[in-house]
């Protein structure tokens, strides 16, 4: 995030690959004085535990980490034992949980 300001100081939102690092940015964007969401929104992924405790809390996305474990078992398995891929994309689908930070 740090980065990202001294190469974009106008940015206004952004969007992270983990809620862990959306944490970081927001840390950051605090500790330079810079309101979040009001003058940067910063969105994660994952909606871990904490992201609902984070001042302000932590808009992200949310997906099936479980399922979509099992499924790439699944599909690992089916390639190990030498049958083809039949669908090479699969959407596992995902939803926005809207917090504060956004």
């Amino acid at each position: 995030m740090a980065d990202l300001l001294e190469r974009h100081p106008a940015i206004d939102a952004v969007f992270c690959s983990s809620d862990m690092l959306a944490l970081g940015a927001i840390v950051e964007a605090q500790a330079r004085g810079i309101p979040v969401p009001d003058a940067v929104a910063i969105v994660g992924y994952g909606d871990l535990n904490f992201a609902a405790d984070t001042i302000p809390s932590l808009t992200t996305v949310s997906v099936d980490g479980p399922a979509i474990g099992r499924l790439a078992a699944r599909l690992v398995i089916e390639r190990a034992q030498g049958r083809a891929v039949t669908d090479p994309v699969v959407d596992v689908g995902f939803s926005i949980v809207r917090r504060d930070s956004a």
